[in-house]
């Protein structure tokens, strides 16, 4: 297994030393909420586990308001009113079940505040939303020091989980100080509203969702300072992807972690930046699925497609796996820092032929470069490729050589 170089490492040591020398400043004083906010002397403690009944939470005093005890599995509606401070204890936090939503809607002068009681990241579970109620809302909130060890993933706010999906609407909130994740959402959960967030300082990503839902990200919201900055894509290499992919053009660029297997539409919009996590990698299926590629940029907005770090064989490939379809197209694209994949078809861009299929594949007018195998490799057999393909595209640093036909 490929390892980066000492020199990432070192480096990839010192950005994180520094950054969690940042946090530490950070940690002590946050934006927009007054002092007096972290008095807790008058606050209420709320022992509930479960919360079986209507519940509303009133901004009681000029202090924290309350403070929660326990992980409480809300099974009924609970609503925050605007002004409300929630201190949660160590190992805290609210878990909303199927049959229960959270509506917690503040105003512009007067958020919503939930924080930990030890005033450190890690040091809650979150708001987990396992529900998909119309009522659960999120507007006017700050949420920080989030991430403890939960059951269901780690963050400030995380939407469904495995089976379980859930629905909430995020906006105009602070997500901030998580000890990994802002938000970590589920393959079917659902964000809407998701417009005038700012997501800042958390340890790992400010967001990490399942690919097929990335098509719901836009430029509404602010990132900044967070320990990875990228928007986290994943999947799951034992299952073929059956929904559209469509990659959208934001100012956060997206990372691909683990194998992509897409067995319908995989569209990546002009002017998009894609990074690819360590080993991972895409593949379009024609055998078990009807998958295609499509990745057409234009002169003034081209594609990136790259590694997280810059390096030669990073990640693996772009694989084209028995895949006819003409929407096979790579225009416009710079795409370096992969083909680490071990055997003979070690293209950064590959061209592979199973049970008999074919594939058809266009690539013009793009960079393929720092592979550390072939910049391209297509089996001739059953292939139908752009005769210009060499000519038409540009090369440079493929450890194994520029196109590799087999």
């Amino acid at each position: 297994m490929k390892t980066p170089s000492t020199f990432s490492k070192l480096t990839a040591v010192t950005i994180g030393l520094l950054f969690f020398a940042s946090c530490s400043k950070e940690d002590a004083g946050l934006s927009n909420i007054t002092s007096e906010r972290k008095d807790n002397t008058q606050a209420l403690t709320m022992n509930e586990t479960v919360i079986s009944s209507d519940m509303v939470l009133q901004d009681r005093v000029n202090g924290v308001d309350y403070i929660i005890s326990n992980n409480i599995q809300v099974n009924a509606n609970l609503t925050i009113k605007p002004g409300v401070t929630i201190q949660f204890a160590d190992g805290a936090g609210l878990q909303v079940n199927e049959e229960g939503s959270l509506t917690a809607i503040g105003t512009n002068g007067n958020v919503i505040y939930f924080t930990s009681k030890a005033g450190k990241r890690s040091s809650w579970k979150g708001i987990t939303v396992l529900s998909n109620s119309g009522k659960n809302v999120l507007s006017y909130c700050k949420i920080e020091h989030g991430g403890a060890a939960n059951s269901f993933g780690t963050g400030n706010i995380i939407v469904g989980a495995g089976t379980n999906t859930g629905s909430i609407e995020i906006s105009n909130s602070e997500i901030t100080t998580s000890g990994s994740n802002g938000i970590l959402l589920s393959e079917g959960s659902k964000v809407v509203g998701f417009v005038g967030n700012n997501i800042h300082t958390n340890s790992d990503y400010p967001v990490s969702m399942h690919i097929t839902d990335a098509v719901n990200m836009d430029n509404a919201n602010e990132y900044s300072k967070n320990g990875k900055e990228f928007v986290q894509l994943t999947g799951d290499a034992s299952n073929i992807i059956t929904k559209d992919i469509m990659l959208v053009k934001t100012s956060e660029p997206f990372l691909i972690s683990g194998n992509i297997v897409a067995g319908n539409k995989f569209c990546i919009a002009a002017g998009s930046r894609v990074s690819m996590d360590y080993e991972a990698e895409i593949v379009i299926d024609g055998v078990a699925g009807n998958g295609s590629f499509c990745a057409v940029g234009t002169s003034a907005q081209p594609i990136f497609i790259s590694s997280v770090y810059n390096s030669t064989g990073v990640w693996n490939t772009i694989r084209f796996r028995s895949s006819n379809s003409t929407n096979n197209k790579i225009e416009y694209c710079t795409i370096s820092g992969g083909g680490s994949n071990s055997g003979n078809n070690d293209g950064m861009v590959s061209v592979v032929n199973d049970n008999g299929g074919s594939t058809n594949i266009v690539v013009r007018n793009s960079n393929i470069i720092n592979s550390a195998g072939t910049g391209i490799f297509i089996q001739n057999a059953n292939s139908a490729y752009n005769k210009d393909i060499i000519s038409a595209n540009t090369f440079s640093n493929n450890v194994k050589g520029n196109v590799h036909f087999e």
